[in-house]
């Protein structure tokens, strides 16, 4: 047997999607865009992301639309009959997430004057 084992870094879509199975576990889903290619080559592809547990309450406790997250866990793509026919949907159940800094804070990181007054010098 064999997986695909995957780690996306994306802005949440909209806020994350919590609720619970019949037997009480928490299931947690987010909506994560990835974009690929340029120009009129660009597309976007939306990944379902699901959380269970403890992990999944957490996300939806500290996580809201727009901010960046990592994700890690096994992606799979689910084949659907839609209104237009087939479709297929990427999705991923993660088995780990982090935050990843907010971007506004990581351009003032790059604007933060140098303390030494040595402008070679870049503060991490």
């Amino acid at each position: 047997m064999s997986a695909a084992i995957l780690t996306i870094t994306a802005r949440l879509a909209r806020d994350p999607e919590q609720r619970r199975s019949q037997s009480g576990t928490s299931i947690t889903t987010l909506t994560l865009p990835v974009d690929t290619g340029w120009g009129d080559n660009k597309t976007t592809t939306w990944w379902k992301v699901t959380l269970f547990g403890k992990r999944g309450e957490s996300a939806a406790q500290h996580l809201a639309k727009g901010q960046w997250v990592c994700v890690s866990g096994s992606a799979s793509v689910r084949e659907y009959e839609g209104k237009n026919g087939k479709g297929f949907s990427p999705e991923m159940v993660a088995s780990d997430w982090s935050f990843v800094g907010p971007k506004e804070k990581r351009e003032e990181q790059w604007k933060a004057p140098v303390s030494n007054g040595d402008p070679s010098v870049i503060p991490f």
